[in-house]
């Protein structure tokens, strides 16, 4: 027993709980369909890959994670899972420190393994503490989440349907996604086509839906000289913001000064929490998407979210083709974050299925609910897990950076 000034720092009844172990960390890698392939600037989407990580514990509680697929994660979680065993699964700073000190995810990019390893500790202690996940972070301030109907040139799926390759096929698209959903806010993908073309489709979106945000994303693949064009012809067409027009953020300072009325966003001159300080210096950015991903997990993005607060920065949530265990993570952090100034990105409309029991989580009146089960608040479909593990297996990947329609191309950036 531990004395402290001559008395017994606990009472006499008092026992230490011994620390909860974890036994195993197991993953596996899935591919799930989509309804036509994506395109952005530097290639394609024809699916999902992801891998769903499960960490078990000497209790029998499971957590679960989920972080972008490919070997190399793979192979970055058979390194974790000699340093998880036996680690406590509530002790988040070590077992940060462990799989993704600063040395770690800027120079092995352990980052995405390592958030999906946090969101299953924060799933283990929701589940033994009997509280969602949003809980442990402080409590939530809303209870459902704005989204955004995420617009995409495609290409036409196996049975020769999806495509959008112009203006009128994706207002036409746009207009469904509104009525089956509800979305007030759409975002447009570009940095596809040629520019003007481009902009002509911006233009038809906003003439179809006068009274909803719409945001233009072309992912960096803009010269500056080019961002400035956009920027001008756009101008009275009340576009919530231009995200990544071009790279990096000098860059993202010339548009600024050139076309100062425009709202910059970033997720990739801005991609993780060591950005900020040269974000906050540069006074360029106006909107900070946030990543639980890429920020090293929820702690993590939550952090930055509160960096942002001190300097005024309001904040958003970029998506990464995922499925409902990390859509969960995403919306219990959302929900606690009083700077979230803007609907989050979700690629999740474009999927047909999801590995979560239950099927996909519902989308209403352009909002996610926040989960409300203890941990994220979601539990895996076992028979969905092993249909599209198997999936995986049967199909080659290859690469999204690059575009199956145009094989062996590489896009240099400025792409235009």
């Amino acid at each position: 027993m531990l004395r402290y000034g001559g008395r017994e720092a606990f009472p006499p009844h008092f026992e230490r709980v011994p620390a909860m172990k974890i036994t195993d960390l197991k993953w596996t890698s899935v591919f799930l369909p989509i309804e036509a392939p994506l395109r952005y600037s530097q290639g394609a989407h024809p699916g999902f890959s992801r891998i769903v990580v499960q960490l078990e514990t000497d209790e029998g509680v499971v957590g679960l994670g989920e972080c972008y697929g490919g070997k190399a994660r793979e192979g970055q979680l058979e390194d974790f899972r000699p340093l998880l065993l036996g680690e406590d699964p509530f002790q988040l700073e070590r077992i940060r420190w462990k799989l993704g000190s600063p040395s770690a995810l800027k120079l092995f990019g352990h980052v995405l393994p390592a958030a999906a390893v946090e969101f299953a500790c924060l799933d283990i202690q929701g589940k033994i503490l009997q509280k969602p996940v949003s809980d442990l972070l402080g409590g939530r301030i809303r209870d459902r989440i704005p989204a955004c109907a995420y617009l995409f040139y495609r290409y036409a799926n196996d049975r020769g349907e999806g495509e959008i390759a112009d203006s009128q096929q994706m207002v036409k698209f746009a207009r469904e996604l509104v009525a089956q959903y509800g979305f007030h806010t759409l975002k447009f993908k570009c940095g596809v086509l040629p520019v003007d073309e481009e902009i002509s489709t911006v233009i038809a979106l906003r003439k179809s839906f006068p009274n909803h945000k719409l945001r233009v994303d072309p992912n960096a693949a803009w010269s500056i000289t080019t961002a400035i064009y956009v920027a001008k012809k756009l101008r009275d067409y009340d576009v919530e913001y231009l995200e990544d027009p071009t790279w990096g953020l000098r860059g993202m300072s010339r548009v600024n000064s050139k076309a100062p009325w425009v709202t910059l966003a970033s997720n990739m001159s801005v991609f993780g929490i060591d950005d900020l300080p040269q974000a906050v210096l540069s006074d360029v950015v106006d909107v900070v998407l946030l990543d639980p991903h890429w920020y090293g997990g929820i702690t993590r993005a939550r952090l930055a979210a509160q960096l942002c607060e001190v300097f005024n920065l309001d904040v958003g949530m970029h998506s990464g083709t995922e499925l409902g265990i990390s859509l969960a993570a995403m919306l219990h952090l959302s929900a606690v974050l009083p700077n979230l100034a803007v609907a989050i990105d979700s690629h999740y409309h474009h999927l047909l299925d999801d590995v979560v029991r239950g099927g996909k989580l519902s989308c209403e009146r352009g909002e996610f609910a926040v989960p409300s089960a203890p941990g994220l608040g979601v539990e895996l479909d076992t028979e969905k897990l092993a249909e599209y593990q198997a999936l995986a297996k049967e199909r080659s990947m290859g690469s999204w950076i690059e575009d199956p329609q145009k094989p062996s191309t590489v896009t240099y950036l400025p792409k235009w």
